[in-house]
């Protein structure tokens, strides 16, 4: 009579446990640096983006005010060129994964208006935070802070503050006169981009 093998049922279970996807970059120069920037009340403007495609989510496509918004806008900000700039850094503790953002450029002129401007902002990051729209210079536009999509509030939005922001007057005449803000939010993926076009975010200005 033969060996007896007991054969554990978890051999049969499929080994890979996610649907992976390639990434196909095209052969051509990248620009870098950020060319616009708006910053808007998340609970304003509703994002639409189609259903996920195999699992893949997609992109945003359109954006209008929210049902109950009658005066919301995107109030773009006019800050000194080439100095706006988005990075971000992938951490992991287990299988907990976290993106700390970060979106900075230069405010020229250290004034009243840059005061009121910081008031305004960091009560905005005490409550419900900020919604930030950019376009980098490659025309690729991302969306930070949003809260409702598909007319349906996100179930785990991020959260946008301004956080380590500096200003500096310069001590010579041609030293730069400048606040550089930082806006900050931790998230559990990067950002999603918006191919509505950067007309439909001026429209909403």
């Amino acid at each position: 009579m033969g060996a007896r093998f007991i054969v554990h049922p978890y051999n049969f279970i499929k080994m890979l446990c996610i649907t992976l996807k390639g990434l196909n970059q095209l052969c051509t120069g990248v620009s870098g640096g950020m060319i616009r920037c708006w910053i808007f009340d998340p609970l304003d403007f509703d994002w639409t983006q189609a259903p996920a495609v195999a699992g893949v989510a997609q992109v945003y496509t359109a954006v209008a005010l929210v049902a109950t918004a009658t005066t919301g806008k995107m109030y773009r900000i006019n800050f000194t060129e080439k100095t706006g700039k988005w990075s971000y850094t992938q951490s992991r503790n287990g299988c907990s994964v976290k993106y700390e953002h970060q979106i900075e450029f230069a405010l020229p002129d250290l004034n009243q208006e840059i005061t009121t401007w910081n008031q305004v902002v960091d009560a905005a990051g005490c409550c419900c935070g900020l919604g930030v729209v950019i376009q980098l210079n490659t025309a690729r536009i991302f969306v930070a802070g949003e809260k409702v999509v598909n007319a349906a509030a996100i179930e785990v939005p991020m959260k946008v503050v301004q956080d380590g922001s500096t200003g500096d007057s310069g001590t010579n005449l041609d030293d730069p006169n400048q606040q550089l803000t930082i806006l900050k939010g931790d998230y559990g993926r990067s950002l999603y981009e918006y191919t509505g076009g950067a007309q439909s975010i001026i429209n909403l200005e």
